[in-house]
């Protein structure tokens, strides 16, 4: 199972990383990076199921295709903003993690504009 290989390889990767500290911290630092990068890769499987799925339903229902990719992006764009907000943070680099983490919030919002902007037409046909 994927869970294993993930968690096992997160424990290796922090025992490494332990022991780096002590002796190079420099380093320490792009064994994180590293290993998150792989640990990325290893679900990368598990989520393009995901977006098969979603394809598939979207597919089967009158909802605009679009909004799929609005959706994805966004999912998308959450997850890279919290991984470099992560990194960032595990370097000590807070302020630079609060910005990068505003920037994804910012561009979250400008790519559900068409979205909301569906919803607006929806709701004003109603009443």
């Amino acid at each position: 199972m994927t869970i294993f290989k993930i968690v096992g390889f997160g424990i290796i990767s922090v025992a490494l990383i332990i022991v780096l500290k002590n002796q190079k911290p420099e380093m320490a630092l792009m064994c994180v990076l590293a290993a998150s990068i792989i640990l990325l890769v290893f679900i990368f499987d598990e989520f393009k199921q995901v977006i098969n799925l979603l394809n598939t339903l979207i597919e089967n229902s009158s909802i605009d295709k679009n909004f799929l990719k609005i959706i994805l992006k966004v999912v998308g764009i959450s997850y890279i903003v919290e991984f470099g907000r992560n990194i960032c943070k595990d370097a000590g680099e807070n302020s630079i993690a609060n910005k990068i983490e505003i920037a994804g919030k910012v561009i979250i919002v400008s790519l559900s504009i068409p979205v909301i902007t569906s919803l607006v037409e929806m709701v004003s046909m109603i009443t």
